[in-house]
């Protein structure tokens, strides 16, 4: 089942926002869009109509929408706090940046960021970051305006970070530097997690903006060594933003920091296919934040949200109400089903054990015919199975139990070879063996008897009869052996 995800990256000098057709093989750029914002005063009235020109090239219904503001419109703090439980976290950090804000915390809305960098003991150290009502309302009412309710509020550059953290190897440190023409952000990867957020301005003239940008990644990265008590090695710098002014600027930087400059490019990154229906320009500089908040959203990445208060059960109902509907009338058909074929397969068997408990009956009967009520043939029938059994090992008890294959083996080994016999008929009983064959002599009959009253389970060996046959050179005889 496939799943439509919208992300629209606000700044103060554009909006951007790209369409990402999402299901369980792959993720394709549906639609994108990019509208400047022109230099005026009215800001506010600048992004409302840029929205409305964006919706009319893409169509937010049925999408879920993710949003990221600038980054200067928010405070960073990085804090230690003593617990590890986000609940409690939660309940002190108005406490905690009270003292360390210029806005009454009643006005903020505030999140965090965990760093997991004080991981022995109680304490937790975290990013704290705040935002006061007054700036982020007027986005989201903007957005209710066109029938957008974002499930995600974020910090812009931030989605970035995440996404490249949530790849990175362990002990992998990076640098994600975001340009815009106003506004710029750094941002700290530390293997899986963003340690560090900076937002400052733009410089404005063009010309000095690598050597100020160096400058200040300089200064941030010499604070962070000197907070964390680490030393922060970048394997390079990752740079996006509409403020790179075409190619010159990451290299300028390279330059100066004397670190590998590398431009983003989700798209390329990640391998990304693009509609065929697209024909407009893809350039990565301004949609690779736009692009990285629906890979958040689609990955399921938790970063930094301003507007989970607003995503409520009721708007979860809402918004998925038909297909539960759907789900719901599929679920009581398949019930009703299961509980028609459980009523049917219960008729049936009932009919089996009817006729199976009228042939234990009619065996019964067969069997036992002497038996005049009967209650429980089953259980009566087992019960004089069992008699009888006891009665025949009551019977047998008395008599030998010898095989017969040991009577044959042990009258073997007895008769010695010197001794010349063919026994010509042999019958075995519970209490006898009854012997005939030829012998040379009346000397050997005697000699047999004796060889097989030797034997430890033949009880007595009695000559029958011995005389010659009609040949008169051998004896034939017969010996009684009781058991």
């Amino acid at each position: 089942m496939s799943r439509k995800v919208l992300g629209i990256d606000i700044r103060k000098e554009s909006v951007s926002a790209v369409l990402v057709k999402t299901s369980l093989r792959e993720n394709r750029i549906d639609a994108y869009a990019h509208i400047p914002l022109p230099d005026a005063d009215d800001d506010h009235n600048n992004f409302k109509t840029a929205l409305h020109a964006l919706c009319n090239e893409i169509d937010p219904s049925g999408c879920d929408c993710v949003v990221s503001i600038s980054a200067d419109h928010f405070s960073y703090r990085i804090l230690q706090v003593p617990f590890k439980d986000s609940k409690k976290i939660r309940m002190v950090l108005p406490f905690e940046l009270e003292p360390t804000v210029p806005y009454p915390v009643d006005d903020l809305v505030i999140d965090f960021i965990d760093l997991q960098s004080a991981g022995q003991g109680d304490h937790s150290e975290i990013i704290a970051v705040a935002v006061p009502k007054t700036e982020l309302n007027p986005y989201i009412e903007s957005l209710a305006e066109l029938k957008i309710d974002p499930e995600m509020v974020t910090v812009s550059g931030l989605p970035a970070a995440m996404c490249l953290a949530n790849q990175a190897d362990p002990g992998e440190d990076r640098l994600i530097l975001e340009v815009g023409n106003a506004s710029s952000s750094l941002f700290l990867v530390s293997g899986d997690r963003v340690q560090l957020i900076r937002s400052f301005p733009t410089p404005v003239v063009a010309e000095n903006r690598a050597g100020i940008l160096s400058a200040f990644v300089q200064r941030t990265l010499s604070a962070y060594d000197e907070i964390s008590q680490t030393e922060f090695q970048p394997l390079d710098v990752l740079v996006t933003g509409s403020g790179l002014n075409g190619a010159g600027l990451d290299q300028d930087v390279a330059e100066v920091l004397n670190i590998p400059v590398n431009r983003l490019n989700f798209a390329d990154r990640l391998n990304i296919q693009f509609d065929n229906e697209n024909i407009k320009p893809w350039n990565p500089a301004l949609m690779d934040n736009a692009l990285a908040l629906t890979l958040m959203a689609i990955e399921g990445i938790r970063g930094l949200n301003f507007h989970k208060g607003q995503f409520a059960a009721r708007k979860i109902f809402v918004k998925h109400k038909k297909n539960w509907i759907k789900t719901g009338i599929l679920a009581a058909a398949v019930l009703a089903l299961l509980f028609v074929s459980t009523i049917m397969e219960t008729v049936t068997l009932s009919g089996k054990l009817d006729r199976i408990n009228q042939q234990i009956t009619g065996i019964f009967k067969e069997t036992f015919p002497e038996a005049k009520r009967i209650v429980d043939p089953y259980r009566e029938m087992q019960v004089n199975v069992q008699e009888a059994q006891k009665n025949a090992v009551l019977q047998s008890t008395a008599g030998p139990h010898i095989r017969s294959i040991d009577i044959l083996n042990s009258i073997s080994q007895r008769i010695p070879d010197s001794i010349h016999v063919d026994v010509t008929r042999l019958v075995i009983s519970p209490e006898t063996v009854l012997i005939s064959g030829n012998t040379d002599d009346y000397k050997s009959v005697d000699d047999i008897k004796g060889k097989l009253e030797q034997i430890e389970y033949f009880k007595k060996v009695t000559i029958s009869s011995s005389n010659l046959d009609r040949s008169g050179k051998e004896v034939r005889f017969v010996l009684k052996v009781e058991l």
